[in-house]
């Protein structure tokens, strides 16, 4: 039996080798393909999830704000009409005032939840600025509220069964000073109201553009 050439052998043996190098060649492409996908479908479903936690708290802060924004509509007319009561009540020279006692709390616990836990970072800025507006009309109208009331307590109940001169100056037919307070409060209540109900509307809009 003859022996190959050297030329041969070595030909066959190049050969070898590049078959060898182009397996290994494709088993790292496929290991790096395989990776890849790996890595991109972690990330999609990363985005997914960020995305779906944003439309929760969205939609969260939407049935939360639905509410106040309904409560504040009709408190426009109601601050209204007390005030235009009172001022007509005056006028006669019998002064009428509407003690306010009802205790409110203040109801924004989801977008308290939604900063303690960091939700804010998957809002947009331009929504986060209209939502903070927004809880901070909310807030200064309940501060706002519990003045009328600590002066519905002090001034108007104490005097209500002494009849309307308890609530004019003594041997006067005005109404007393202190109820420039009851005043100014009832207009800025109906101002806050209305602020409120026209920005949570805007707002509410914002919010439910792209929600799922």
């Amino acid at each position: 039996m003859k022996d190959e050439p050297s030329g041969t052998a070595a030909v066959r043996t190049l050969a070898e080798s590049r078959r060898a190098l182009s397996r290994i060649a494709l088993e790292i492409v496929i290991g790096f393909i395989g990776v890849y996908a790996a890595f991109a479908l972690g990330a999609y479903k990363e985005r997914r999830d960020l995305i779906d936690r944003r439309h929760q708290i969205k939609r969260a802060l939407i049935a939360e704000i639905r509410p106040i924004v309904r409560i504040a509509e009709n408190n426009i007319a109601g601050y209204e009409r007390v005030l235009a009561e009172f001022d007509s009540s005056v006028k006669v020279g019998r002064p009428a005032p509407q003690p306010f006692i009802e205790s409110v709390a203040l109801n924004d616990h989801v977008w308290e939840a939604t900063k303690q836990a960091g939700g804010l970072n998957l809002i947009d800025v331009p929504t986060f600025v209209a939502l903070s507006q927004f809880y901070n009309m909310n807030s200064n109208m309940f501060a706002q509220y519990a003045q009328l009331r600590d002066f519905s307590i002090a001034e108007i109940l104490p005097h209500q069964a002494e009849g309307p001169r308890a609530f004019l100056e003594p041997g006067t037919t005005n109404e007393r000073a202190s109820f420039v307070i009851y005043r100014r409060a009832l207009k800025r209540l109906a101002n806050m109201s209305r602020s409120l109900h026209s920005g949570g509307d805007t707002l509410l809009v914002r919010l439910a553009r792209d929600t799922i």
